[in-house]
């Protein structure tokens, strides 16, 4: 470790799932002491007169707080739980450094799970963090290197990358080509057929493809051109002012996400309404982003939400109108389900037609989560920078966007430009979302 007069100060965060797991918490905490870390978890104290007080000046002075995840840490830390728990403290202590805009914060705050099922339960705050997964059984007090995880661990946590730069040599001068008087004159003759055929250069496919997630349960994906849009509105305050964006090709799903789709990858049906068919709902932005992991894990490619540009550019499919068709309200029946013609209640997803790239119920049915935050200004920000590129939204906010309108309401809030937005964790039974693949598949 580069500084033994000044430890590295850790925090380790878990639940209290039980005495087995707060056990090997206590082991993580004994070997990471023995490894020569200022370690502190809370079987080291006695309980201060003000815990809350006690466990936000611990975590505020620690250079790394590991985040231990299991299914009771993450529905706690993300507030799932009516009951109050120190794991609440500590999620709104964490959340309020992380929305700090900070990027230097977000790097203290390390997920580990000590096993393969765990890696869904790091909360979604944290998912894009690099996290560890450690086997407390061959944790050694001697030597952090025995295991790949527990060195990798203790390389992150001291700063000591697993390869040394080498000292940068001398510039070597090389002679001109160009010199007059070594310039020889050769004669040059065609070389002789090859008998050897090279194979064709593979290409880079950018065309619809369909996953099988098993038990006869597929989901289809839409190839997305790459191109230039211009997004927004001036009939809102929220959605100006107008703005040029240009994205990279991607590929989205045809339709919203079903019950039989969730359930092929997550297991369980949280929906309202029931139906195989039917969009899944009452999902939360968190509930959506886990299934885009889970759905990464299985399939060996990089899935996630849209981003709001990424919606709106799909929904309009190359229209300048209101709706994917136009402005002409009257047509919107054939295109959607929205509170005049759903019957309250949602509908099989395809039963109307489709915008002309082939995507369905991009107005009505259920709102669709988008993976940016909400800023109601991001655009009048984001026009200062003149043509957009692959926008990813607003660094941090409270609040995640919607898109689309439902079965619920009414034709305005179904324009492709509307934006609305909710708290991560809030689920209803008119949000659901579809999925967006950015990693073509391998030809």
């Amino acid at each position: 470790m580069s500084n033994q007069q000044n430890p590295p100060k850790i925090f380790i965060s878990y639940s209290h799932d039980s005495a087995e797991h707060a056990a090997r918490v206590l082991r993580l905490s004994d070997a990471l002491c023995a490894w020569g870390f200022d370690c502190h978890i809370d079987q080291y104290e006695l309980a201060p007169a003000n815990w809350h007080t006690w466990m936000q000046s611990r975590i505020k002075e620690a250079d790394f707080v590991l985040v231990i995840c299991t299914e009771v840490y993450c529905r706690r830390f993300e507030g799932r739980e009516t009951k109050s728990t120190g794991v609440g403290w500590e999620g709104g202590i964490i959340t309020t450094e992380l929305y700090q805009r900070q990027q230097d914060k977000a790097a203290k705050f390390i997920p580990v799970v000590f096993s393969a099922d765990d890696h869904e339960h790091i909360p979604a705050l944290l998912q894009p963090t690099h996290r560890h997964q450690i086997n407390i059984e061959t944790l050694d007090d001697q030597n952090p290197s025995v295991t790949q995880s527990s060195e990798n661990l203790y390389r992150h946590l001291a700063g000591m990358p697993r390869a040394v730069k080498p000292k940068i040599g001398r510039i070597i001068e090389l002679p001109p080509i160009n010199r007059r008087d070594e310039v020889v004159e050769v004669e040059r003759k065609p070389a002789p057929p090859s008998l050897i055929l090279e194979p064709p250069k593979p290409q880079l496919r950018h065309e619809n493809f369909v996953e099988d997630l098993g038990n006869g349960v597929k989901l289809e994906m839409i190839a997305i051109p790459g191109g230039s849009f211009l997004m927004g509105s001036e009939d809102f305050t929220n959605t100006k002012p107008v703005h040029r964006v240009t994205l990279s090709p991607f590929y989205i799903g045809k339709f919203q996400v079903t019950q039989q789709q969730w359930q092929a990858v997550r297991g369980e049906n949280p929906s309202h309404f029931k139906g195989n068919n039917l969009p899944v709902e009452n999902v939360s932005w968190n509930d959506a982003t886990r299934f885009c992991l889970k759905l990464s894990e299985k399939t060996g490619k990089e899935y996630r939400l849209p981003t709001e540009a990424e919606w709106e550019y799909a929904c309009l499919a190359g229209s300048t109108g209101k709706y994917c068709f136009g402005d002409d309200e009257a047509l919107l029946k054939d295109y959607a389900w929205y509170n005049e013609n759903s019957g309250s209640k949602t509908h099989p997803v395809g039963e109307k037609k489709p915008n002309n790239w082939g995507l369905y119920d991009m107005h009505g049915n259920v709102w669709e989560w988008c993976q940016d935050w909400y800023d109601a200004n991001y655009y009048a920000e984001l026009s200062k920078k003149g043509e957009a590129v692959n926008p990813q939204g607003p660094a941090n906010e409270n609040t995640r966007v919607l898109r689309g309108g439902s079965w619920l309401n009414n034709p305005l809030l179904a324009r492709a430009v509307f934006r609305v937005n909710n708290r991560p964790a809030i689920r209803d039974d008119n949000f659901g979302f579809r999925v967006l693949c950015s990693r073509p598949p391998s030809s």
